[in-house]
């Protein structure tokens, strides 16, 4: 199929490359000239495993290719996606100003038959808008035109494995026509076995902003029940495996830590509570979900001061920077926000991350950051895990210790064993753990 995939960033360009996979003719278009002009050359304008690989076969074999040229991608287009950003309002609700003039974009150029396909996280009710909106610039084509809703599940980090493997593919539509357009263009995954399941399209758009509800409850849930783990003297990974092993609940999602952060959880719990609101009822329980997440922050604090009393004057190192490992995403870091909190105490505070090095920068220019990770111990009081990246499992410990000014750890991902810790003389704090000291 003729495909044109609207939007080039975590979701859009994965999709395109994807579907190129499949064997559909696939043009992703931006409206950001120079990530354009990036991807022609083979420049992948993010980090994501795999999908460098991905985009450059699609290339290679004709069937991926990038425009500014909306007007000539889309006179041609059988269907298209719409994959553009809903960032979060002052006021929580999601912005869907991109996602309008998108449409106004494409209507132009729109033939008779097309299916558009609303990939976006976007709340219920905008199916409806987009229709209206299409319907308006296009009323030659009003009685044909067909708005699909297919919610992306893709995890940053993981999106490519996502792609291939997803755990179900959501499609609401109105219509024979559009469900039957979809089967067709997700038809490898489908035989391979995927879950296709098909709804009306409200339920598809609150389906996807329920599920990322949900998954930051699980962790706020978590990050709760951590702190009353170090007030008992218990151990919340252990607690965790032991709740994880009924299948009603399941182990996913449980690791205790700095709280969630990113592009989706923030702004998808709090657009969920404002749909919520303006259809009268009042989640409550999104909200606490929120402050439990921004109270695990605060904990990590007390721990560093708990190490150090005073924090001027004093080097702290931040291992990871990212919002989460495999992507060098740094929108809404935890260890950005822990980062802030102690320069606002006056710690100097350098960070080492895999890949996010320099977004972290951008993002905070008084935050130094460190080639390596033991470049970022040198001297530094304590060492806080901020990103649970594989690289820092491998540590060496020995060396670790001597170049740190204090043997300290503030382990916000409950990386390390304690007692492999102690056994090397550190001065161990975890994340719903007791504190370890070197004495034990």
């Amino acid at each position: 199929m003729r495909v044109v995939v609207v939007g080039t960033g975590h979701v859009g360009l994965p999709t395109a490359a994807t579907l190129a996979e499949f064997e559909h003719d696939v043009i992703g278009v931006d409206e950001d000239e120079e990530k354009i002009r990036g991807l022609q050359r083979g420049a992948i304008p993010f980090f994501e495993p795999g999908l460098a690989e991905l985009v450059e076969r699609g290339a290679r074999r004709g069937r991926l290719r990038f425009s500014v040229d909306a007007a000539e991608a889309i006179q041609s287009a059988e269907v298209v996606f719409l994959c553009v950003g809903t960032p979060a309002r002052e006021s929580g609700d999601a912005n869907l100003v991109a996602v309008e003039r998108s449409a106004r974009g494409i209507a132009p150029h729109l033939s008779l038959g097309v299916i558009v396909v609303k990939k976006s996280t976007v709340p219920a009710g905008t199916a409806q808008r987009l229709r209206q909106v299409l319907r308006m610039s296009r009323p030659d084509l009003a009685e044909d035109i067909e708005v699909v809703s297919n919610p992306e599940f893709l995890r940053e980090g993981q999106a490519v494995e996502d792609s291939f493997h997803p755990d179900r593919i959501l499609v609401g539509a109105r219509s024979e026509r559009g469900f039957e357009t979809m089967r067709r263009l997700y038809e490898p995954l489908i035989r391979g076995g995927a879950k296709l399941i098909e709804t009306d399209i409200e339920t598809a758009e609150l389906a996807k902003h329920a599920s990322n509800a949900f998954l930051a409850l699980k962790v706020s849930y978590a990050n709760a029940l951590a702190r009353v783990c170090e007030l008992a003297g218990a151990d919340v990974t252990a607690v965790a495996d032991v709740m994880g092993s009924d299948p009603r609940i399941g182990r996913a999602f449980l690791d205790a830590g700095l709280g969630w952060g990113g592009y989706c959880f923030p702004k998808d719990l709090q657009a969920f509570d404002r749909l919520s609101s303006r259809l009268g009822y009042d989640f409550g329980l999104l909200r606490e979900v929120e402050r439990i997440n921004d109270e695990a922050i605060d904990a990590a604090v007390e721990k560093v001061r708990d190490a150090l009393w005073n924090l001027e004057d004093k080097r702290i190192a931040l291992l990871g920077l990212s919002f989460k490992p495999r992507t060098d995403d740094v929108r809404l870091s935890p260890a950005l926000s822990l980062a802030r909190r102690l320069i606002a105490e006056g710690a100097a505070t350098v960070g080492y991350d895999p890949e996010a090095g320099a977004n972290a920068k951008s993002e905070m220019p008084d935050l130094e950051v460190a080639p390596s990770v033991y470049d970022a111990l040198d001297g530094a009081h304590c060492m806080v895990v901020c990103t649970d990246w594989d690289e820092f499992r491998s540590i060496d410990l020995p060396r670790a210790k001597e170049l740190l000014a204090h043997p300290i750890i503030v382990d916000g991902r409950n990386m390390f064993d304690p007692h492999v810790m102690r056994a090397h003389g550190f001065v161990y704090y975890g994340t719903g753990r007791a504190a370890l000291s070197e004495v034990g």
